[in-house]
């Protein structure tokens, strides 16, 4: 498979990669060159590079460059005079993917530069595939507007690297189903999955329970999510509440891999991704907090959007929901009708996805009981002919809402949460259709 490479070579002189840049950019690869470590690092944390090459002599600041990296995956190819078992394992465990003796045939550091390209490309799109078509990602992300769409490709760009990840959105949005996609379509899907809430308890009993302690109130040794989740993915709720010193030592565990016990001086091994979740209220500005959380891990930003900013999706949700409680009730229960989705579309649901999936819980128990025969037995709603599949109450919906903009397709494409050019189709379809009736 050929994979197409923005590789940047970091540090050394032009003259002496001149072999390694023609290799590589005959392969078909984008190269640039960084002379400085400060250069270098700003061109990573700006996303320029897909793999680093960095020369002998900075080997040493492999943790800076992971470090700087923001919202995707970097490859880092460290070259080094004579590396040594422990010098390599000091090095990946840093952050490099691979180790190449700076002595070495150009052809074996351009092999090394072309096998962590693919590597790191395949799990990318494997991310992303999972995510779009996965069977976890059809229950959790429900929804064809382009603000699901966008959440997706997030969460496929998420899953495929190995950064910090910021989770924000209103109460109710599903934080925590996004949280859970991002392990299970990771390469970490089989490792530990834990989830602390950190806004429960006081900053003494969080510590002991991040990192355990040498010595717990039993006077025995406990050990802390971190060390137990090693190789998986820890959650932490309600991250703004994190104390400053605290979010300092998750950093740090985040950049070296290594958690240590209160209490000790030993440090044990903790590779784990952290994923950050904290919420967002309507009509509140939460940027300085997410801002901070964002400069403190250097984590990528998945905003869960609202509700009502894609409210397009909401026949489908209803359908999901009610075809959900049918299932678990053991009951019948019809389309519903335009009329009796319109007033759903045009509701603000302030507690979004979730207060939506609790009215229709709602509303389906209550019909049921309504109907239900004076001998118990169960029957489903009538509907009748108002019976409506969710093409026709998307169309409905989509009339419905370029009425109330006067006609104005690019406000209607706004206001329903789509692109422009799926609204010209679909009324293109529309009137294709009606002619046919003809």
């Amino acid at each position: 498979m050929l994979t197409i490479a923005r590789v940047l070579l970091a540090g050394g002189e032009p003259a002496d990669l001149i072999g390694l840049q023609r290799a590589l950019e005959s392969a078909g690869h984008q190269v640039a060159h960084a002379a400085t470590l400060d250069e270098s690092t700003r061109r990573v944390a700006n996303g320029e590079a897909d793999v680093v090459v960095l020369t002998a002599g900075l080997e040493r600041s492999v943790e800076r460059l992971v470090g700087a990296q923001c919202g995707g995956s970097t490859a880092i190819v460290v070259t080094t005079h004579r590396p040594t078992a422990e010098s390599v394992r000091d090095a990946m465990r840093d952050g490099a993917t691979e180790v190449v003796d700076a002595a070495a045939e150009v052809h074996v550091l351009f092999a090394a530069v072309e096998r962590v390209a693919r590597d790191t490309q395949l799990r990318r799109e494997l991310a992303m595939l999972r995510a779009r078509f996965g069977e976890a990602s059809q229950h959790a992300l429900i929804g064809r507007s382009a603000g699901m769409a966008h959440l997706r490709e997030l969460i496929g760009r998420a899953a495929g690297s190995r950064v910090p990840v910021l989770i924000t959105g209103e109460p109710g949005t599903g934080k925590d189903a996004v949280a859970r996609l991002v392990h299970d379509l990771s390469d970490r899907s089989t490792g530990p999955f834990a989830t602390v809430r950190c806004g429960e308890v006081d900053r003494a009993a969080l510590e002991r329970e991040l990192f355990g302690a040498t010595t717990g109130v039993d006077g025995r040794s406990s050990t802390g999510v971190l060390e137990r989740a090693h190789g998986g993915t820890v959650v932490l709720e309600d991250a703004a509440s994190l104390s400053l010193p605290l979010r300092a030592q998750l950093g740090r565990v985040g950049r070296t891999r290594r958690t240590q016990r209160l209490g000790s001086t030993d440090t044990l091994p903790a590779d784990v991704r952290l994923v950050l979740v904290t919420r967002t209220l309507a009509g509140m500005s939460s940027a300085g907090a997410v801002e901070d959380l964002l400069s403190a891990f250097n984590a990528m930003l998945i905003d869960v959007p609202p509700l009502r900013d894609r409210r397009s999706d909401i026949p489908q949700l209803v359908h999901h929901f009610r075809r959900r409680v049918a299932s678990e009730h053991g009951i019948v229960l019809g389309p519903m009708s335009p009329d009796e989705m319109m007033p759903l579309l045009g509701r603000e649901w302030s507690g979004n996805v979730r207060e939506l999936e609790h009215w229709v819980e709602r509303a389906a128990l209550a019909a049921r009981a309504e109907s239900a025969p004076p001998s118990g037995h169960l029957s489903g709603l009538d509907l009748g002919a108002a019976q409506a599949t969710l093409e026709q109450l998307e169309r409905a919906y989509i009339l419905h809402v370029l009425e109330r903009e006067g006609g104005h397709q690019s406000r209607t494409a706004v206001r329903l949460g789509i692109d422009r050019r799926t609204l010209y189709r679909k009324l293109k379809e529309y009137r294709t259709a009606t002619s046919e009736q003809r």
